[in-house]
C-alpha cells in the first residue's frame, strides 16, 4: 500500500520509516521479544508500557520483572525506558 501511495518508496526506506514509530514495552517483556524490540526500533523511540489495568496485576507485574532483570541492558538504557525516553518526547514529564 504504501509503495503505491509514494511509488518511490523502498522497502529500506519503509523500515526506516516504521522504526521511527514510538514502541511500549507491554506485554513484550521477554527476552526474546525485548532484544528484537530494541534492534528494529530507533534510539529513544521504546517507552515503557503496562497496559495495567487491562491486564491482570500480577501479570503487569511478571512483565515488569523481566523488564528490570533484563540482562542485555546497556548503561542508561533501562532508565531510558522506564522514563528518559517519555521525558524527551513529552518534556512536561521531567522532574524539575
Amino acid at each position: 500500500m504504501a509503495a503505491r501511495l509514494h511509488p518511490d518508496t523502498t522497502p529500506e526506506g519503509l523500515l526506516d520509516d516504521l522504526r521511527r514509530f514510538y514502541f511500549d514495552t507491554a506485554i513484550s517483556a521477554g527476552p526474546a521479544s525485548l532484544l528484537s524490540l530494541t534492534a528494529f526500533a530507533a534510539p529513544g523511540h521504546v517507552l515503557y508500557g503496562s497496559d495495567f489495568p487491562m491486564l491482570p496485576e500480577e501479570w503487569a507485574t511478571g512483565f515488569d520483572d523481566g523488564l528490570d532483570t533484563y540482562p542485555h541492558w546497556e548503561d542508561g538504557q533501562l532508565h531510558a525506558i522506564n522514563r528518559g525516553n517519555a521525558e524527551l518526547l513529552i518534556p512536561r514529564l521531567a522532574r524539575a
